[in-house]
């Protein structure tokens, strides 16, 4: 006599799809960190060499869920709690800015005193549903006290680094959700326009559930990132100090769907453009290596 038996194998995590939504639980606290290395390279006709500055900046922050909002998001709190940069010319540093160290080592820091400002504010953010930030509040109040510290270039570059769009990227990361269970090999596609320190730019970005991984002792949906950029209309007039922005933006970002929440996200972008300086075309090459990742959540 033969027994056959017939059964269904137990269906692993790529068998079948997994919900991809950001969850923000009221009570947590998040501690991420970003990290930034953003080199400016430019070559102009009456040069005989290029120009190069490059920025180090990482910055250590906190996400606190306060509560849910009557339309399902969330009003979240975060708060800077450590920051370092550094800026080098060529080869040579030209300063370099550390929170942890004594104050009375800021000098050669122009910005200096208004990063420390910075670490000492708490900023509202408020969600929808789907995680994605609505608004943020803190940033006007925050502006108001740098215009009374430093020279008026420096205010310039700490409104270019912070502004409002660039604010919202350090909790935003809903946007890249499709709000909805995908399978291996699915694709889908967003689109926003942002305004950054080169201007307005358009981003068309499509992400790909590549493959399940173990990723720091956690079971992860590897995402992959690629996309464009380009100048908006109003970006490319005449009075812009920069036109003409093309670029790429590739990387890779892992997502934790018993979390629900994104542990790492590397991303490499690189953007050509031409700046205008003393009624000269100059190109530009920027390129930028950034990565958030998901330190703790208490």
């Amino acid at each position: 006599t033969i027994a056959v038996n017939e059964f269904t194998p137990h269906k692993t995590p790529s068998d079948h799809p997994a919900e991809m939504k950001i969850r923000w639980l009221v009570g947590k606290t998040y501690a991420m960190r970003a990290e930034m290395v953003e080199t400016v390279e430019s070559k102009s006709s009456g040069q005989p060499q290029s120009f190069k500055q490059s920025v180090n900046l990482t910055q250590d922050y906190t996400l606190s869920v306060r509560k849910e909002l009557d339309n399902g998001g969330r009003q979240l709190e975060l708060e800077f709690t450590g920051e370092t940069m550094d800026v080098s010319v060529g080869e040579r540093k030209v300063s370099s800015f550390d929170s942890k160290q004594d104050s009375a080592q800021d000098a050669g820091v122009p910005i200096a005193a208004m990063l420390r400002k910075q670490l000492g504010t708490r900023f509202q953010y408020f969600t929808d549903a789907d995680g994605q930030v609505e608004k943020v509040e803190g940033l006007e109040e925050l502006m108001r006290e740098i215009k009374t510290i430093g020279k008026p270039q420096d205010q310039a570059i700490f409104q270019q680094m912070f502004s409002g769009d660039i604010l919202k990227e350090y909790a935003s990361f809903g946007e890249m959700m499709p709000n909805r269970p995908v399978a291996m090999g699915d694709r889908w596609r967003k689109t926003k326009d942002f305004v950054s320190p080169v201007g307005v730019v358009a981003t068309d970005m499509e992400y790909t559930f590549k493959s399940w991984e173990q990723h720091r002792d956690r079971k992860c949906m590897r995402i992959a990132v690629a996309g464009s950029i380009s100048a908006k209309p109003d970006a490319t007039a005449q009075n812009s100090p920069r036109r003409n922005i093309k670029g790429k933006f590739v990387g890779d970002a892992w997502f934790d769907p018993d979390l629900g929440m994104i542990m790492d996200a590397y991303y490499d972008q690189n953007i050509t453009m031409e700046s205008m300086n003393r009624g000269q075309t100059v190109p530009l090459q920027l390129t930028e290596k950034i990565r958030f990742i998901l330190v703790d959540v208490e």
